[in-house]
C-alpha cells in the first residue's frame, strides 16, 4: 500500500469517526488515533525494508525527509521543512529595498536560520511543543517568541520573518 492510499484511508476514517460523534455523541479520539496509525505505518514499512529515509524534494524551497541548506531569500518568501533539517543561510542578503515577510514552517523537523547581526530584522516564532531559541535569550516550547535587530526601524524597509514551529526545533544564529 502506498503512502498516498495510507494518507487517504486516515482521512476517511477521521471523517467518519467525526460522523459518529456529531450525530450518535460516541467521542473517538481522532487526533490519537491518526497519530498512532501513522507511526503503525512507518513501522511496518521499516521492518519490512520498504520505506527509506532520502531526500524527498516537496518543492524548491521545501525538504521532506531530508537534508539541506538553502541560500537567499525564497521566490515565493516561504520555506518549510518537514520530517528533515535545514540550514536557512541569510547573511548574504543586502538591505531590503521595501520590507520583505518571509515564513518558515518547521513541523516534526530541525531548522537554523543565519542572520548578520547588522541586518535590519524582526523574527516572531510560535511554537507548539517544540522549540525556538532567538537570539537575546528570547526562546519558547509552547507560545510565542520575538527578536528584533538592534538595526530595526519600522519605518525604513527591513525582513520581517514568521516562523512557526510543531513538535520541532527551529533555531536563530546571528553572525557578524
Amino acid at each position: 500500500m502506498g503512502f498516498g492510499i495510507f494518507i487517504g484511508l486516515l482521512l476517511v476514517l477521521a471523517g467518519v469517526a467525526i460522523i459518529i460523534r456529531i450525530l450518535f455523541n460516541i467521542d473517538i479520539p481522532v487526533f490519537k488515533l491518526l497519530i498512532a496509525f501513522l507511526f503503525l505505518y512507518i513501522g511496518i514499512r521499516m521492518l519490512v525494508g520498504d520505506f527509506q529515509f532520502k531526500n524527498v524534494h516537496a518543492g524548491e524551497n521545501a525538504v521532506v525527509f531530508g537534508e539541506t541548506e538553502f541560500k537567499g531569500l525564497p521566490k515565493d518568501q516561504e520555506y518549510t521543512v518537514l520530517f528533515g533539517q535545514a540550514r536557512i543561510d541569510l547573511t548574504g542578503e543586502k538591505p531590503p529595498a521595501e520590507t520583505q515577510q518571509v515564513k518558515i514552517n518547521t513541523i516534526f523537523g530541525s531548522c537554523e536560520l543565519l542572520i548578520r547581526t547588522d541586518q535590519p530584522i524582526r523574527i516572531k516564532a510560535d511554537a507548539a511543543f517544540a522549540g525556538a531559541k532567538l537570539p537575546g535569550r528570547n526562546e519558547t516550547a509552547f507560545g510565542k517568541a520575538e527578536y528584533q535587530s538592534d538595526t530595526l526601524d519600522t519605518s525604513a524597509p527591513f525582513l520581517d520573518i514568521e516562523a512557526d514551529v510543531v513538535f520541532g526545533e527551529f533555531k536563530v544564529t546571528g553572525v557578524d
